[in-house]
């Protein structure tokens, strides 16, 4: 299980954040990494999350997370997702970026109101942690 994430500060004169990945010198443990990035802003966000497929090729995959605050509003691109609650998301593949192979990767993205966002510390991609 591996978790790949960085936190890029800003500076404190401005309302906006931005966070993402960590250096990407640790070898995965397992068949998935995630690249988790934000940019915030008083009330919302936007965020894309890239998935690189270091096992075997899979055709179809299905990333969640929770988020520690209510988010809601979500836009989606590059995925389908699914909001049951304001904490819990699914994103899907669309049909035209079901594989994954081997050594590849897919990105998506969204933007969604919330008082304040994170990196989640949950996401998996195929039932697998991330």
């Amino acid at each position: 299980m591996s978790r790949q994430f960085r936190a890029l500060a800003v500076a404190a004169v401005s309302p906006l954040a931005w966070a993402g990945p960590a250096a990407a010198d640790a070898v995965p443990a397992g068949p998935f990494s995630c690249d988790y990035r934000f940019f915030a802003w008083s009330g919302g966000f936007v965020a894309d999350l890239t998935v690189a497929n270091h096992g075997p090729a899979v055709t179809g995959w299905t990333a969640s997370w929770t988020f520690r605050s209510a988010t809601g509003n979500l836009t989606a691109w590059q995925a389908k997702m699914a909001q049951p609650d304001p904490f819990t998301v699914t994103a899907t593949n669309e049909s035209y970026n079901a594989v994954i192979g081997t050594g590849r990767s897919v990105r998506f993205g969204w933007t969604a109101s919330a008082a304040s966002t994170e990196v989640p510390s949950d996401i998996t991609v195929n039932g697998v942690p991330c």
